[in-house]
């Protein structure tokens, strides 16, 4: 009986402590590799990257005039000491990845693009 109980505490757990994502996404699944066979600079061009990845997230201009495209995408799990009574009432947090794609177009062809990705964590509490 206690194991039942256990093991189905656990259960709820998990369930409640699912995932969270935000962002585009078309680059989820993407890597530097991936993305560097689909993007060539000074060929690419700007139609051709709003077929493969949709409207940018972000538009900007660059110092020198050049318009720059940014694509990003993050998951997140909250951590399981927050589900930890009175504990995770003080310390909580998550952990995950953000993903990033960032292309500078020179007039309507790719000048430049780079794809980065990098762990994230976040914390709240005492």
């Amino acid at each position: 009986m206690k194991k039942s109980a256990i093991a189905g505490c656990l259960t709820a757990v998990l369930l409640v402590s699912g995932c969270a994502s935000a962002g585009n996404t078309s680059i989820k699944n993407e890597t530097g590799a991936t993305i560097d066979q689909k993007i060539h600079d000074n060929v690419t061009t700007k139609q051709q990257v709003r077929d493969m990845f949709g409207d940018p997230m972000d538009t900007h201009f660059t110092d020198s005039g050049h318009e720059e495209w940014k694509y990003s995408f993050v998951t997140s799990k909250a951590n399981g000491t927050n589900f930890i009574p009175y504990y995770g009432a003080f310390s909580n947090g998550s952990h995950g990845q953000e993903k990033s794609l960032t292309i500078i177009f020179n007039g309507n062809v790719v000048w430049h693009h780079t794809m980065s990705s990098s762990n994230i964590k976040a914390h709240s509490g005492i």
